[in-house]
């Protein structure tokens, strides 16, 4: 049995949500600075193009962290059984 299968589905989602952010962001940016033309609007595209990428990499990395939530209660789990066994072999 899987514990905490909404995290499990979480870190599927902020993917899919992340690419979509990153993906979508430097379509907007760059039609947005064509749009707007000019010097002002290169910096302004580059500047959202910057934004959308650590967007992206905020939202893959909150993912990861979510592995890393399940991976320690999984571990921590294993650890206390292993020494509740040891604990109960000794005793005999």
């Amino acid at each position: 049995m899987q514990r905490y299968p909404f995290l499990r589905f979480a870190t599927s989602v902020l993917r899919v949500v992340g690419w979509i952010v990153l993906i979508g962001g430097v379509i907007v940016s760059i039609y947005f600075g064509a749009t707007t033309g000019g010097v002002m609007g290169a910096f302004t595209a580059v500047a959202l193009i910057i934004g959308s990428f650590l967007a992206w990499l905020f939202l893959l990395a909150t993912r990861e962290l979510f592995y890393l939530l399940v991976q320690v209660e999984e571990n921590t789990r294993n650890t206390a059984e292993r020494i509740s066994i040891t604990e109960k072999s000794s005793q005999r």
